[in-house]
């Protein structure tokens, strides 16, 4: 169980990380991060959630910084599986978390890929709905 001062504090790292950033329907970035840590069943998969667009959204975040500001080690391990290094194949990517045992990651990866499908089939994104339609269906798989 992590501490309601430190799930705060991920909250606000957060929306200070993501403040001013738009998606791709122009509306406010923090609210994907958001949903997807709301939708977390545990403490941890929440903290994880709300910040697992940080690192690769904000040049400012790094993981020794999460560390320092108090975010747990579990956390931090679960945002380096969820971390996408532009490097490597998407698919790749994800059967990384897929694969990995991190029940966090995966837990997170899933509500991800949830709510970016759902956005993108509301604001038609039908490339985007294929990216994480087949993410989706390599998860289901591997369960």
């Amino acid at each position: 169980m992590i501490q309601p001062e430190i799930m705060e504090h991920a909250l606000e790292i957060m929306l200070e990380a993501h403040k001013g950033q738009r998606d791709l329907d122009g509306r406010a970035a923090v609210l994907h991060p958001l949903t997807v840590g709301c939708m977390g069943s545990t403490d941890e998969a929440r903290v994880t959630g709300w910040l697992h667009d940080v690192i690769e959204d904000c040049e400012e975040w790094t993981f020794e910084r999460l560390e320092q500001e108090g975010i747990p080690r579990e956390v931090v391990v679960a945002l380096q599986l969820l971390t996408h290094d532009k490097d490597v194949p998407y698919i790749d990517y994800v059967e990384r978390i897929a694969t990995s045992g991190n029940a966090t990651a995966i837990e997170v990866k899933r509500n991800d890929l949830t709510h970016n499908l759902a956005r993108g089939k509301a604001g038609g994104h039908e490339q985007l709905v294929a990216k994480h339609s087949h993410a989706m269906a390599f998860f289901e798989t591997r369960k």
